[in-house]
């Protein structure tokens, strides 16, 4: 029953999918007929925009030529003769002939033309020079155009124009055509002495259009600015219904529009002439394309009607044989697997649901694989760092299990020690802490092996929270060290910069053989531990740590005179003693490691020594011992005990002195006494008023500033400047006198300070205070 339910559906979603080229087939006529008005339209207009410009072109030839022949003297001479008629005015004349004679060969719209000179009463043609009578006999009598009409035109002429009339062809036959005339010269209009004359061959015209137009049927007009027809390629004349649609579009804008015409639809076109006031016009039968579209119609239906058919048939017999792999894979599967499926009559459902479940079996059993490897290769990598496994008939075998490939017998072992990766997670959500570690190793794994690559196989490994890396040297082994440090260093700039992710580095030198690995990761963990003395964030290598002092400087009596000065709350001489103590110890070369071990130990006991002496509420209790000594061990380098040692003792010494001063109600007094009584010294500051009264300049320093509200300097500097005024309004001396005289170094000091508190320069204030005593007065 399922089965027929699957072949149905499958045989529906065809069907549905046949509907869709039926669909778009009926869109397609439907745009298509759209597209086809449109084209006809758009090539209408485009064949006669080519019209136009070809016989624009032609006609702007004709106005070259006059314009041409206006600019020919010899021309103008013999018409300006022709009242002579001599033997020399002849002989121009014939001159004139060849010239015009090459003009018209030269433009083959041109049949005939020539010049009638109105005083003379003559003719110059491309072919002779004749009077005006013969002419007429030549080119228009028996036309239909009368010879009063014919003169009229030749001597009335005031503007340029095109006229149709019927002219004689060579052979004598009766042709209706274009004719151009032109007074001669143009500028002068109604008193022209001349007119120009141009008859246009008609085949040629007809010719030029018949060339462009779009179908044989169409029918292409010229028409004037009156709407008279100059040319037609019919035998009709534009009929008045097509004049009147013509004029209405033209005052609308439109170019193109339908129209009826002798009892049918019409498509009709116009442009205008961009050198005559004319309009060109087409008229193409809409029956034309109806044809076509029919053609089109037929066809659209004729693929619609087989594509449904042979669609059906293709569609019901693909669905059988579709479906035929899906009922033998249907029958492979028990029904002991159905039965655990959510939805077993779904065989679609079915299939899914048992490749889900072993493409996610095959690609757990993969990743367990592979964490596995990973793992037994990381376990191995570790213990051959450490010693413990030995080559052996089946180590060869055992390396390339894991995918362990060395070059060659050259080795060394770098020892990264993670800082801080805090900076890494600082916008991200928490995560398991684990996970945290695995990806910062993951992160310098791949960083770290990427850029040693170069000199050879990298392999890594996790060592008690640090990573080993195993490095191949492929090279030479002289040249293995600096290049491994070049890489490392690299690493920490491009790890810290992108991932804020602070770590150290130990480099062992190279060794010569497997059995020496080893001897790398001690090199490497003997350089790791002088991160301790030289800080963190080093790359330490066996140059680095190869002459350690072996010395311990740090004498009975230095450790007294410690323990006495924090106990008096001496900070200054605190700090002597303790960086006496660290500059004897590690100047030149460094400390071991285990020596510098012991100095933090004994420093660490000091400070434990004077802190009991001074029997404080806080610190005298266990548990603020203990945690000042958890404060120390934590420090991972000598830097940062050092900086932990000087915080201990500056807070100490300020406590001692807080407890001073709430023994000493009479300080303020005693330091305003002293700056007014000392003034005059240019040693007076805050360092020499701390060691006159025996406290801490910081100490000093704030005690000053929470009694007066200033600090010392300013108000050092503001009691010399008031004393320096008096001065000044006084007596006569000079800057540099009074500087001296209330404790300025020199002249330049006194003047910047005085104008900072003043606003104006000592000089200045001695003259206004001059000019106000003498207003006094």
């Amino acid at each position: 029953m399922k089965k027929k339910s699957i072949l149905l559906s499958w045989s529906l979603s065809y069907l549905v999918i046949l509907l869709i080229p039926v669909t778009i087939g009926a869109a397609v006529f439907a745009e298509s007929r759209s597209l086809l008005e449109e084209e006809v339209s758009r090539s209408n207009r485009v064949l006669l925009s080519q019209v136009q410009e070809t016989i624009d072109s032609q006609i702007g030839d004709i106005s070259s030529i006059s314009s041409q022949l206006m600019a020919d003297s010899q021309l103008s001479s013999f018409i300006n003769h022709a009242s002579e008629q001599d033997a020399r005015w002849r002989l121009m004349g014939l001159e004139l002939i060849k010239n015009l004679k090459s003009i018209r060969i030269g433009n083959g719209l041109i049949r005939e033309l020539y010049i009638y000179v109105k005083s003379a009463d003559v003719a110059l043609s491309s072919s002779s020079l004749v009077s005006k009578n013969l002419l007429y006999e030549i080119y228009y009598e028996g036309t239909g155009v009368s010879e009063q009409e014919w003169t009229r035109l030749m001597q009335d002429s005031d503007e340029s124009l095109f006229r149709k009339m019927k002219v004689f062809s060579e052979d004598r036959r009766i042709e209706e055509t274009l004719v151009y005339l032109q007074p001669f010269p143009i500028q002068l209009s109604g008193n022209s002495p001349a007119t120009f004359v141009v008859t246009l061959d008609p085949e040629r015209f007809q010719q030029a259009i018949n060339n462009v137009r779009l179908e044989q049927e169409s029918i292409v007009f010229i028409l004037d600015r009156d709407g008279r027809t100059l040319f037609s390629t019919g035998t009709v004349e534009t009929p008045y219904t097509i004049h009147s649609y013509l004029l209405q579009n033209k005052n609308s804008g439109r170019r193109t529009g339908t129209a009826d015409w002798n009892g049918e639809s019409v498509t009709v076109s116009q442009i205008s002439s961009n050198v005559q006031d004319w309009q060109y016009v087409s008229i193409v039968p809409t029956r034309i394309y109806a044809k076509k579209l029919m053609v089109i119609r037929n066809i659209t239906f004729t693929g619609v009607a087989a594509v449904l058919l042979l669609g059906s048939v293709a569609a019901w017999w693909f669905t059988r044989r579709n479906y035929r792999p899906l009922g033998r894979i249907m029958s492979i599967i028990s029904d002991k697997v159905k039965g655990k499926l959510e939805q077993p009559d779904d065989e679609f459902g079915i299939l899914q649901t048992v490749l889900t479940r072993a493409w996610e079996e095959q690609d757990q059993f993969a990743s367990r694989l592979k964490e596995q490897q990973m793992t037994v290769r990381s376990s191995f990598l570790a213990r051959l760092l450490k010693g413990r496994v030995q080559p052996g008939a089946g180590f060869a075998a055992e390396l390339d299990r894991l995918g362990i490939c060395f070059e060659s017998d050259s080795f060394a072992v770098l020892l990264v020690h993670i800082e801080n990766y805090e900076g890494l997670f600082r916008t991200r959500a928490p995560e398991d802490k684990e996970k945290k570690r695995q990806f910062v190793h993951l992160i310098l794994s791949n960083v770290l092996e990427e850029l040693m690559g170069s000199a050879g196989p990298v392999y890594s490994a996790e060592m008690d929270g640090r990573i080993a890396f195993l490095v191949n040297i492929r090279g030479d082994a002289g040249e293995a060290v600096p290049q491994l440090i070049h890489a490392a260093g690299e690493a920490q700039h491009f790890i810290h910069s992108r991932f804020l992710i602070y770590f150290s580095v130990g480099v062992s030198s190279v060794h010569k053989s497997i059995a020496e690995i080893s001897a790398c990761f001690q090199e490497s963990e003997e350089a790791l531990e002088y991160r301790l003395i030289l800080g963190i964030g080093q790359i330490i290598d066996q140059y680095r740590i190869r002459q350690p002092k072996e010395e311990l400087y740090y004498p009975l009596d230095l450790e007294r005179q410690l323990v006495n000065y924090i106990a008096t709350g001496n900070y200054a001489r605190s700090t002597e003693v303790m960086n006496e103590i660290l500059m004897t110890n590690f100047a030149g070369e460094p400390l071991s490691v285990e020596l510098a071990r012991c100095l933090m130990f004994e420093l660490i006991g000091t400070m434990l020594k004077a802190t009991e002496q001074l029997k404080t509420d806080d610190l005298k209790e266990p548990a603020g011992r203990n945690e000042l000594v958890r404060q120390l061990f934590a420090c991972e380098t000598f830097e940062e005990i050092e900086a932990g040692l000087l915080q201990i003792l500056e807070t100490v010494c300020q406590m001692v002195h807080e407890r001073k001063r709430s023994h000493n109600t009479e300080l303020k007094d005693q330091l305003l006494e002293f700056i007014h009584e000392n003034y005059a010294d240019v040693n007076l500051g805050l360092t020499h008023i701390s060691e006159r009264f025996r406290f801490h300049p910081t100490y000093v320093s704030k005690y000053f500033k929470e009694q007066t509200g200033t600090n010392v300097i300013d108000y050092i500097n503001q009691y010399r400047i008031e004393e320096a005024k008096k001065i000044l309004q006084q007596d006569e001396l000079t800057v540099q006198e009074v500087s001296e005289l209330v404790g300025f170094l020199n002249s330049n000091s006194f003047i910047r300070v005085f104008k900072k508190y003043e606003g104006i320069t000592p000089g200045q204030y001695k003259q206004n205070s001059r000019l106000i005593q003498q207003g006094n007065l």
